[in-house]
């Protein structure tokens, strides 16, 4: 069992790696396969990254960003557009994020000053 503050292998007194205890419950599953705790990354079936084959097709787009032409192929510029458009929605979301948490700022600051 890996110990999640230090990432560090736990080993039992005869030195051995500690194995999960599943049969216990959620706190002795790993991260990934606890549903209250979660993971990042997903889970080994569903891991929530790039596949092979969408990592260097986010590469490539990446360096026809960086040189500032695309090859006039209709496969790259399908991709270009995919990726275009979860980059923009990435950033909406962002933005939005930032919106929320100001809003949320400014309505505790001025409950605060409203009741003092």
């Amino acid at each position: 069992m890996v110990n999640e503050s230090t990432w560090q292998l736990e080993q039992g007194r005869d030195g051995q790696p500690v194995e999960r205890l599943k049969h216990l419950g959620p706190s002795f599953l790993a991260a990934c396969r606890d549903p209250a705790r979660g993971c990042p990354k997903g889970t080994p079936e569903l891991p929530n990254s790039l596949t092979a084959e969408n990592q260097l097709c986010y590469q490539h787009y990446c360096e026809c960003v960086s040189a500032g032409a695309f090859p006039d192929d209709p496969v790259v510029r399908r991709n270009a557009a995919v990726i275009q458009d979860v980059l923009d929605t990435v950033e909406k979301l962002k933005q939005v994020e930032l919106h929320t948490s100001l809003l949320k700022a400014v309505r505790e600051t001025c409950v605060t000053q409203f009741n003092e």
